[in-house]
């Protein structure tokens, strides 16, 4: 079978409304790729600072230079404002706001260490302490725990607020991984890489207001649970609430041992790892 042609007229009609259809779509596309690279100008104590629209306020600050103190913030993750540690006071705004959360506008006027703000960060991490075991001296993150390198930082040096502090026992089920929950400030950190990142979903928040806790399903030990031993939960945790099981004295009483045979090896994980390097 012959295909039927048009008449002339239209087919010069279909071309030019398929060549207006294709302009108006470049017409937007030009639109949006100005948009993302147009730059608003915010004031960040008293300097100017370029941002993108709609950008979140701690990683303009962060890229400028400016340290923000946080407890809860994960790079790449919807900002939960959990800790409140990175609050700032806007020009304009009666109340502090968290930085994490707060999106950049045009002319903007940030101030990131004053004095009022100085006292709210240091009155959360006294509150914090308030509830915490004093071990420090014993503590497995004892030289790299974020609350105390925030303590030192804003000068608490004595115990303000005292009370009752909570009598919760170590997970040490794992072979891998031992749970503190006297020791967690409940940021939500683990929680979230394990949920989000891993796709595990091994610990959860459970209980509500001062009762609330980080446990695995059923508030049973994680070696029952759907952990499944990565320890990445540990790397991001600020305190010493998650740490490794610890095999120090079982490795040096086999070192010692004459009647054992030492071999030295290392997981197949670490060649793949170089490997890909």
């Amino acid at each position: 079978l012959k295909q039927k042609r048009l008449p002339k007229r239209s087919r010069l009609l279909k071309e030019k409304k398929l060549q207006k259809k294709q302009l108006r779509a470049c017409r937007t596309r030009r639109v949006a790729v100005a948009e993302d690279c147009r730059m608003i100008t915010i004031e960040v104590n008293g300097r100017p600072v370029e941002a993108k629209p709609g950008e979140m306020l701690l990683g303009v600050l962060n890229r400028a230079g400016v340290r923000v103190p946080t407890l809860c913030h994960l790079e790449g993750l919807f900002p939960s404002g959990a800790c409140r540690m990175c609050v700032v006071e806007l020009a304009g705004r009666p109340t502090l706001a968290p930085s994490c959360a707060t999106p950049v506008t045009e002319g903007m006027k940030v101030f990131t260490h004053t004095p009022r703000v100085l006292r709210a960060r240091k009155t959360i991490v006294e509150l914090l302490l308030a509830n915490h075991p004093d071990d420090c001296l014993y503590c497995e993150r004892s030289n790299d725990c974020e609350l105390r390198g925030l303590a030192a930082e804003l000068g608490i040096r004595q115990r303000r607020y005292a009370g009752g502090k909570r009598e919760l026992k170590e997970d040490v089920a794992s072979p891998a991984i031992v749970r503190d929950p006297a020791k967690c400030i409940l940021c939500g950190k683990c929680v979230r890489v394990c949920e989000e990142f891993q796709g595990v979903s091994a610990i959860d928040f459970v209980g509500r207001g001062s009762q609330t806790r980080v446990e695995t399903a059923f508030c049973e030990g994680i070696n029952v649970s759907s952990c499944v031993n990565c320890g990445q939960c540990i790397l991001v945790c600020p305190t010493g609430a998650l740490r490794e099981q610890s095999h120090i004295k079982e490795v040096m009483e086999a070192l010692a041992d004459p009647e054992k045979y030492v071999v030295v090896q290392h997981a197949p994980s670490v060649s793949v790892t170089l490997g890909e390097e």
